[in-house]
């Protein structure tokens, strides 16, 4: 027992310890000015399908924006609710607002991949920014975001917001599913140009136009529903430049507003992280087990010595997960209930994976997707690709 207890106690302990090495190289967006380097054009491309209830909020926050000669274009994909007539709202009082209206989608892509991949081609900028309809950005935001993509001469920059809910139960969910984000993806590795990890956001995707039309913009990426956290990598394997940061500070998005559109919403994500291989999935699935849920279960079968080192495990991944509802702006109340988040977490891993089972295929926005068609769109796990 006493073995097992120690074991896992130095699991913990190195999982803290890359995290808290992690969190220390996450770059932070600093408010720099550099005034002296003239700020390049910039198109912002807003894809959205049956989003009336957040399309608002979103182009609110972006015609707010200090940044001169700024676009925005506005994708609507084949919305059924009123999208386009909110968007065509603002575009009257916002000339700089382009909408672009979408009335089918092509064979071999999924609608939000497609939605970005023309929203670029409506541009002619030398960046484009790539976010979400009900993302908010604090008016400094983008030129800050701009100033250190300049001063990194980088080809794409992601950026992690401020996760909200108006559910306060939710916080303790997305707090373990950012720590297992975390954990998996390893933003902070991003900029490391000897590894093969890098990390692109939804809310927030940067890129140099020649850069992302040199690897087809979307196309590589058109049946991928983690188009935007897989964006960054395939641009960094084709030998550009990219970088992630913790913009917390100055962009908010909210998840999900309740628990069934968590749930539903996660159904789509999960097996393509794991590439949809089902036996994958049931490693993984057991590894979030033994990670977040077993030391909370062994304090209650060890004895002596090991109960000790038992707590102290407890007391690690309590600590890891402190960290991370810190960095990421996220109540520290949560902390106490992350014993009851983990194995709510781990469920609706394991019923998404079940569900693309029996399936055979996810559906997203309306629309189903098969197994045989995404797999299509396979590509290696992060760590395992060479470099170019």
């Amino acid at each position: 027992m006493i073995v097992l207890a120690t074991l896992l106690c130095a699991y913990q302990l190195s999982l803290f310890l890359i995290l808290v090495r992690g969190a220390a190289k996450l770059s932070p967006l600093k408010t720099e000015t550099q005034e002296h380097l003239p700020l390049p054009s910039l198109s912002i491309v807003v894809p959205a399908r049956n989003e009336e209830k957040t399309i608002e909020t979103g182009l609110r926050s972006l015609v707010k924006m200090d940044y001169p000669g700024l676009q925005i274009v506005v994708v609507n994909d084949r919305s059924t609710d009123g999208t386009r007539e909110k968007s065509e709202a603002f575009q009257q009082k916002w000339p700089q607002i382009k909408i672009k209206n979408l009335t089918e989608l092509p064979k071999g892509w999924l609608g939000k991949n497609h939605a970005l991949h023309t929203g670029a081609q409506e541009t002619q900028t030398e960046l484009i920014l790539f976010t979400d309809a009900d993302v908010e950005m604090d008016e400094k935001f983008l030129k800050g975001a701009v100033r250190f993509f300049q001063k990194g001469s980088l080809d794409h920059l992601g950026g992690i917001p401020q996760v909200t809910s108006r559910s306060w139960y939710l916080y303790p969910l997305i707090g373990v599913f950012g720590l297992g984000f975390s954990l998996f993806t390893r933003p902070w590795q991003g900029k490391n140009a000897k590894k093969d990890r890098a990390v692109g956001i939804g809310a927030f995707n940067l890129v140099k136009r020649s850069s992302y039309e040199a690897i087809g913009g979307h196309q590589k990426l058109s049946l991928r529903p983690d188009d935007d956290l897989k964006l960054a990598l395939v641009m960094k394997r084709s030998g550009f430049r990219t970088d992630c940061v913790n913009g917390v500070h100055g962009m908010r998005v909210e998840w999900y507003p309740d628990f069934p559109s968590l749930a539903r919403g996660l159904e789509k994500n999960v097996m393509t992280g794991f590439e949809y291989s089902f036996f994958l999935a049931f490693l993984s699935l057991g590894v979030f087990a033994m990670t977040f849920i077993f030391p909370f279960v062994f304090p209650f079968f060890a004895t002596g010595k090991a109960l000790v080192v038992a707590w102290i495990s407890v007391g690690l991944l309590l600590m890891s997960y402190l960290g991370q509802l810190y960095l990421a702006r996220l109540p520290l109340w949560c902390v106490p209930l992350m014993p009851l988040a983990t194995p709510i977490i781990w469920v609706i891993f394991a019923r998404a994976c079940l569900l693309t089972h029996l399936r055979k295929g996810v559906y997203w926005r309306d629309t189903f997707y098969s197994l045989e068609a995404l797999r299509s769109n396979r590509m290696p796990l992060p760590g395992r690709a060479k470099l170019s």
